[in-house]
This record gives C-alpha cells, structure tokens and sequence, in this order.
C-alpha cells in the first residue's frame, strides 16, 4: 500500500512554526488553550508560531543541514 501521508519539509524554526500553527488551528484550539495546557504562556507560542529566531532550532538545523538531513514534518493519524 502506498505511503499518503502528506509531508512537509521544514528547513528553519519559521517552518517548523508555521506547521504546529497549521495544526493547532486546523484542530480548533487557541494559543491561549495549548499554553495552558502545556504550562506556557500564549505570548511564548506565539513566538513559537511565528518562527522568532531560536539558536537551538537555528544550530540544529545547521547540523542536519550539514549531515544532509532532511526533516519531513506530518501530523499523526490519530490525533
């Protein structure tokens, strides 16, 4: 059976944001509704969401860009 999942590649923190808030939205919850239940604040999802430079995110993909690792992202069946 062939594989349909819908990927998406992401390259930097804007993208890997710009996916969780694709999501987030698609399954009805506010920022404000994941910062609580994730013991953050909206502001920090916010941030989150709209890619704000991170040097951890930024250093990694530095790393599998230097290693030629591709990072697919895709939601779960079952969420």
């Amino acid at each position: 059976m062939p594989d349909t999942t819908r990927w998406t590649p992401a390259r930097s923190a804007r993208d890997l944001g710009r996916f969780a808030k694709d999501v987030r939205r698609r399954r009805g919850i506010s920022q404000a509704e994941l910062a609580d239940e994730l013991g953050l604040t909206r502001q920090y999802v916010s941030e989150l969401e709209s890619g704000v430079d991170n040097l951890y995110i930024t250093r990694l993909f530095e790393i599998f860009d230097e290693l030629g690792v591709d990072v697919r992202l895709a939601e779960r069946g079952d969420a």
